[in-house]
């Protein structure tokens, strides 16, 4: 089985360099900067911005400049070691920055025309006028005169006097371009979406257009000196091979489905990486004929984590693992047969040997490190939420007072008889394999005294869920709970008393020293609470984060502590807790789409990597796995069971069963499908996409018919309907949709600019917005027939634009933390922020004062007070969730294709 180290983040990389065979450089979301010395063995991270990072230029091993959003330029002349922020001038996103080989003449390109020039090797920078606005995506610099400019919908220019003038140059194509690379004044390639591949041999007097063999986005572009040899990647891990300077090109196998945004090789042509989503950096060293991981981010929520000596385990979401064996300093991540939810993991300090439980009774076991795991058979499918072994002897507990035992170091199970029938989440013993403590719903507690073949409940003096247990010794016990509950027992669970903890946060795991005199519990929003008078007092420390905690580790001595949690996060502390350093940095997948149900009573999320999270009843939001990991883009749900999602390569998949189920449903087409409208009778529907795509469906989603209307190459963001008639669709290039008839035709209406239309929200048949590119906001009152401009006070991109019922209340969000409000029905605007930082795709007015936003990294907001305040919503799972529901559950007749 394939294993990787892991990302410090497990964020999207954008931008990677070589310098040569040893010495490399990615940089990606969240500020992230990873650097190689010993070529990607190992990547280490750099840098202390939290700007997103979208590019990278390296001259040789010392000096190096980065761009990214809100205008941030870094610049290293120590091989990055110190990062130092120069000033910009600008607040716009940057996208590209290169230097020319001697590192003098540098460029760096964003949004709405946005040049940027330096001229001593990025100590200062000055604007440039090219007498384009248009959204520059990637720069080049070949040398100090000549240099190349690309972006959005074809726009390609270019200079040979350092900038004085640039010339224009038509490619014959209105996708957006993403990638740029010169090898001669003559010779350049670019690279774009819709399989676009543009070469020109004349310095970009004319261009020819290449084969590449695919309709998927390209992002990357690299060329061996001479410009035979031409390599590029992009969506769903493309990575293309041309060996006839960039005229035709054939497949390498990437070993991967993720999108591959980047690609660099050194000057041999041999050796390369790619880098993309979640972390992953990829290796080849015979030109791109194979590649390998080297580097691969866990965004995965880690809930347990067992550890001895510098050998640390931990485990999660869909069976992901991850193991250390210096104290936590690197991390090496493996898979497990299939994708269960891994609740508990026990390991001795050998490295080699680690035992696992799950949902559906799953036992996992591996003697070599965890590059295999093999199941063992246990008596149950009941979801087993905690595991603990001593020696020979262990125990395993889960719901419905589900307790195993293993004699013979955990090969066989079998089922032990418990005087209970509340769910279990905690089992922990002193390590003799006679005593041993289970735990769990209302407060209960169950102990046995002789391995395990008696068991007897104790009284406790709470009825609040306990979900962690560590017994120091025969005697003392400790366990925690929901509503920072603390117990603890000092004479074998004859009697338990309650501890003040000082928060109300759910605690998730509890862990002391070989004496009892030093302890920890971790729980919710980053909760770490410490003891070191054995429990007396407790009090909190700060790991500076709010990620939600789900299990703890210490060392016998106290020293050395791991602590596990929300988006793969991974905590460690070598001095009882006073510091803490982030050994894998936590984070979620991007969000994009929101649907709230009425009354905010829940709702839906989706996002990158098949991710689909659920809320019901105003709770916490839970993953609901739709066996997929394509993008999603797009969310539409008349009800709390029915839902449907589009995304990547022309995805719908639809749900009548809250999530439990879900079905695919045939589009009959391949375009990115960016937005999905549902009607309330459960059967009439639209999504639009990439491509011009508006497809229609009036029975459910069992058969899609296309429905044209859209200028050529045209990508449709946006759709929604005010009834059954009525309705709008939004795209690039200004682009306003109107159909009268629902959906059957489809009519351009004239909304007086020409920049990306990007959010749509339709109040009525007559009442209509949408927002954009530069914070564009239009709005309509007569349906569509005029447009007006709002002044919102900001050029930021906006991304979504959603209104309260009554159509006065609303809210647009957009890059960089953008949020717009108004209360007068658009008349007038203000700018804030949620104070996340992310950049926001998503939005869901429910009421005047309860709006829901998503965004990056797992962003999930919201307010109770219309926008004054905003609150933060992690998900993860929980081993007190209410029980999953399962395919047997549901009457088949209920599970088909709605």
């Amino acid at each position: 089985m394939t294993t990787w180290n892991v990302a410090p983040r497990s964020v999207n990389l954008q931008g990677i360099c070589l310098v040569d065979e040893a010495h490399g450089w990615a940089v990606g979301d969240g500020g992230m900067i990873l650097a190689t010395r010993d070529g990607g063995v190992g990547w280490s991270p750099q840098g202390s911005t939290d700007k997103d990072l979208r590019a990278v230029s390296f001259v040789d091993t010392r000096r190096g400049w980065a761009a990214g959003r809100d205008g941030v330029l870094l610049r290293t002349e120590d091989g990055g070691r110190h990062w130092s922020r120069q000033d910009s001038g600008t607040e716009r996103n940057l996208y590209g920055v290169s230097f020319d080989p001697s590192g003098r003449t540098g460029w760096a390109v964003g949004d709405g025309g946005t040049v940027l020039a330096s001229h001593d090797g990025g100590k200062s920078w000055q604007p440039r006028r090219t007498g384009s606005e248009a959204h520059f995506t990637r720069c080049f610099a070949l040398d100090e005169r000549v240099a190349w400019i690309v972006g959005r919908k074809g726009v390609i220019l270019a200079t040979t006097d350092a900038g004085a003038t640039w010339t224009v140059h038509d490619g014959g194509t209105g996708n957006d371009l993403r990638g740029v690379l010169a090898v001669s004044p003559g010779r350049c390639w670019v690279v774009g979406r819709g399989g676009t591949v543009l070469r020109t041999e004349d310095g970009g007097a004319t261009w020819a257009r290449s084969d590449s063999g695919t309709e998927l986005d390209v992002y990357g572009v690299w060329a061996a000196p001479d410009g035979r040899t031409v390599w590029i990647s992009g969506d769903d891990g493309m990575i293309r091979v041309s060996a006839d300077g960039g005229r035709t090109f054939s497949p390498l196998p990437s070993g991967t489905g993720k999108d591959v945004v980047t690609l660099a090789f050194a000057p041999d042509g041999l050796r390369g990486r790619a880098a993309g989503d979640d972390g992953m950096i990829l290796a080849t060293e015979d030109g791109g004929r194979t590649w390998h991981p080297q580097l691969n981010g866990v965004h995965k929520d880690f809930v347990s984590v067992h550890g001895d000596g510098p050998v640390r385990w931990v485990v999660g979401q869909d069976g992901a693992v991850a193991v250390t064996t210096d104290g936590g300093d690197t991390w090496r991540g493996s898979g497990t047969p299939g994708t269960t939810l891994l609740w508990a993991v026990h390991c001795p300090d050998d490295g080699v040997h680690a035992w696992a439980a799950g949902d559906d009774g799953t036992v996992l076991a591996t003697t070599d490190g965890g590059t295999t795991w093999h199941h063992r058979t246990t008596p149950t499918t009941e979801d087993l939420h905690a595991l603990h072994l001593t020696a020979s002897r262990g125990w395993a507990v889960g719901t419905a007072a589900t307790v195993l035992a293993t004699a013979d170091g955990g090969t066989t199970w079998h089922r032990q008889d418990v005087p209970a029938a509340e769910h279990l989440h905690a089992v922990h013993g002193p390590g003799d394999g006679l005593h041993a403590w289970a735990a769990g719903e209302d407060g209960t507690v169950l102990a046995t005294t002789d391995g395990g073949t008696t068991w007897h409940r104790q009284t406790t003096p709470t009825t609040a869920c306990l979900t962690a247990l560590h017994a120091v010794d025969t005697r003392t016990v400790w366990a925690v709970g929901r509503t920072g509950t603390i117990l603890v027992t000092r004479d074998g669970g004859t009697t338990w008393s309650l501890r003040d903890s000082g928060t109300d946060a759910a605690l998730w795991g509890v862990a002391l020293t070989a004496t009892g005199e030093l302890g920890w519990a971790v729980g919710d929003f980053g909760t770490i609470l410490n003891t070191s008078d054995a429990g007396t007092r407790w009090r909190r420390q700060n790991a500076a984060t709010t990620s939600n905690l789900k299990g703890v580790w210490v060392s016998p001595d106290g020293k050395g502590l791991s602590a596990t949690g929300d988006g793969g996060l991974i905590l460690g502390s070598e001095d009882t807790g006073e510091t803490w350093r982030t050994h894998v940095s936590g984070t979620g997948k991007n969000l994009y789409g929101v649907h709230i149900l009425p009354d905010a009573d829940g709702g839906w999320v989706v996002g990158d990597g098949g991710t689909v999270l659920a809320s019901r009843a105003g709770g916490r939001w839970s993953p609901r796995p739709i066996g997929t990991a394509t993008n999603l883009y797009g969310v539409a749900a008349p009800d709390a069971d029915t839902a449907w999602v589009a995304g990547r390569g022309g995805t719908v998949m639809a749900t009548r069963d809250g999530g439990a189920t879900w079905q695919a449903q045939e589009t009959g087409t391949d375009a990115d499908l960016l937005s999905v409208h549902l009607r309330p009778d459960r059967r009439t529907g639209w999504a639009v996409g990439d491509r011009g795509t508006i497809l229609a469906t009036d029975d459910g989603g069992a058969t899609w018919f296309p429905r044209s209307g859209a200028p050529i190459g045209t990508a449709l963001w946006t759709v929604a309907f005010a009834d059954d008639r009525t309705g709008w669709a939004v795209g690039t290039g200004g682009t306003v949709l109107n159909s009268r008839d629902g959906g059957a035709t489809w009519r351009p209406q004239n909304p007086g600019g020409t920049d990306d239309l990007v959010g749509l929200h339709v109040v009525d048949a007559r009442r209509c917005w949408t927002v954009g590119d530069d914070g564009t906001v239009l709005g309509s009152d007569d349906g569509g027939a005029t447009w007006h401009r709002a002044a919102v006070g900001t050029t930021q991109s906006l991304n979504a634009v959603h209104f309260a019922p009554d159509g006065r209340v609303g809210c647009a969000v957009g890059r960089s933390d953008t949020v717009l409000t108004t209360r007068d029905g658009g008349v007038n605007w203000r700018v804030g922020s949620t104070g996340s930082g992310m950049s926001l795709w998503a939005v869901h007015v429910a009421s005047d004062r309860c709006w829901w936003i998503v965004g990056d990294e797992g962003t999930v907001v919201s307010t109770q007070d219309g926008g004054t305040t905003w609150t933060s919503h992690s998900y993860s799972p929980e081993k007190d969730a209410p029980p999953r529901p399962r395919p047997h559950d549901h009457n088949p007749e209920e599970t088909g294709t709605p």
